[in-house]
């Protein structure tokens, strides 16, 4: 009988994790802390300087390098092990070179156990496959599939049989009575590190979502698309400054609806509901509709967001010209309606006024770099793009900076001037940037000849080009101004929330 074969639509998402609670968990953190033990004890003792190695070589090759990656696997494991366990890759495949350069300094100085080159090759090679498996096995997530694949159980039982088998290897020396060995010998050593991935291995629980989830490539704050047209990959290096791919947009919408909805909402005891929360709601339900927009490039890569929406906003606490400014951040969701926008923005709002210099968390790291010199301050904020670029900024980190997010606005109506284009950032990933003006007279002919005239509010968009093509974003402005013409959409959740491309 024909079995029939799964569409798009019933594949899902799957991916390894392995929980806080499960007993395999601290076995293996456990595993790490008696092999760094270990190899202090023995690397600190006269038996553990090899013949013909420096003791600056022993001292880096043999202790620290270990030590660093196993000390990294057991952190990453604890911190990231339940939703991001591919980040245990990147120790295991350190690792990997510390062997290799272990195997290499043990044949250089004629170590009986690695006598022979071919040996020592093989070693090396058996290393890195051993690498290259556990990132295939714990990084999953981003491909819709109807079941883990048979491929990947043949990879981990390869993967169990490989670990096996240098497990045996590096026993045999404590076995043997002419080594002379310590009784905290290296060999034990990377044992331990081995009987730390086996119960990683033993532990991994499957888990499922109509999402993409988190694997490998992908940073801390967006995912990776990967199915992007291959123009789209070329033109970010072509492209490589976010201030040289921007396009200007300018357009307005008819207030009259708008106006009317806030004054509902001030009726239901909104207070000082406005354009800012209407504007915020529509944006969140765009991205509902069309999630494309949501996305951002670092590091010559495409992200998305998914379902996390950062917008930046200058907020003041007086309208005056000594009044004081800072940047905050309010956090969407594209299921949010324009009741829980306001929430969330008047939080953030009230958060920042409550202190009396309105200082944000942006302000007090602001004031942490103002510390450093001047010679310096360069150098640093080099090593940060660095960080930027390759994905290794913290968490906390991007969350302080008003640059890393979904969107800044600024509003130019309570300032009583039309918006202006304002210019986005290289620094960061922020790839849109709206400005909305004052209300405005616009006078119009009506079909039968007749002058009517309406109020408009104008709004200026500077948008990061390579992030998604111009029909789609005709359509995302075309929708966003339809939720503002149209506001009352946005009491309710959206029917459906679509997803990013893979």
């Amino acid at each position: 009988m024909e079995k029939k074969r799964k569409t798009d639509a019933e594949k899902r998402y799957f991916a390894y994790g392995i929980r806080k609670q499960n007993v395999f968990l601290w076995a293996a953190a456990l595993f790490v802390a008696a092999a760094v033990a270990a190899r202090i004890v023995y690397y600190s003792s006269p038996a553990g300087k090899p013949e013909n190695i420096s003791s600056f070589l022993v001292t880096v090759i043999f202790l620290i390098l270990p030590c660093v990656c196993s000390l990294a696997f057991a952190v990453k494991l604890i911190v990231f092990g339940e939703k991001r366990l591919y980040k245990t890759a990147k120790p295991v495949a350190f690792y990997a070179v510390y062997l290799s350069a272990r195997a290499v300094a043990l044949y250089v100085s004629g170590d009986k156990r690695v006598g022979s080159g071919l040996l020592a090759t093989a070693l090396i090679i058996a290393y890195f496959a051993l690498a290259v498996i556990y990132r295939l096995t714990v990084s999953t997530g981003g491909r819709k599939r109807s079941g883990i694949s048979a491929r990947r159980i043949v990879c981990a039982c390869c993967f169990l049989l490989a670990l096996a088998g240098q497990t045996v290897f590096e026993l045999l020396p404590l076995l043997r009575e002419d080594t002379g060995t310590a009784p905290f010998h290296s060999e034990a050593a990377i044992a331990l590190d081995i009987l730390a991935v086996l119960a990683v291995l033993a532990g991994l629980k499957l888990r499922k979502s109509e999402r993409p989830l988190p694997q490998c490539g992908d940073r801390n704050d967006g995912r990776r698309v990967r199915s992007l047209d291959p123009l789209n990959g070329v033109a970010v290096y072509i492209m490589p400054d976010r201030c040289a791919a921007n396009n200007l947009f300018k357009d307005s919408f008819d207030c009259a609806a708008a106006d009317a909805y806030i004054r509902e909402k001030r009726e239901e005891g909104l207070l000082h509901f406005g354009y800012t929360h209407l504007l915020l709601a529509a944006y969140a339900r765009t991205v509902a509709k069309l999630p494309s927009v949501n996305r951002f490039i670092s590091g010559q890569r495409i992200y998305s967001r998914d379902d996390e929406l950062e917008i930046s906003m200058v907020i003041k606490k007086d309208m005056t010209l000594e009044g004081s400014e800072t940047i905050i951040t309010i956090y969407l969701d594209p299921h949010d309606t324009a009741y829980t926008v306001y929430e969330k923005f008047n939080r953030e709002v009230e958060k920042a006024k409550a202190t009396e210099e309105l200082d944000s968390g942006f302000d007090k790291l602001a004031g942490a770099l103002n510390i450093i010199p001047g010679v310096f301050m360069k150098f640093t904020v080099w090593v940060l793009k660095t960080l930027d670029y390759f994905g290794h900024l913290p968490r906390w980190l991007t969350k302080l900076s008003p640059f890393h997010g979904s969107m800044f606005v600024t509003s130019m109506g309570s300032l009583g001037i039309p918006p202006v284009y304002h210019h986005l950032y290289n620094f960061g990933n922020i790839p849109v940037f709206l400005a909305f003006g004052m209300k405005r007279r616009e006078n119009e002919l009506s079909a039968d000849g007749a002058v009517v005239q309406k109020r408009c509010i104008d709004f200026t968009v500077n948008i990061d080009e390579r992030i998604c093509d111009g029909f789609y974003f005709a359509s995302a402005f075309k929708y966003f101004k339809r939720c503002m013409t149209d506001p009352k959409r946005l009491d309710t959740p959206p029917e459906e929330v679509n997803c990013d491309a893979e």
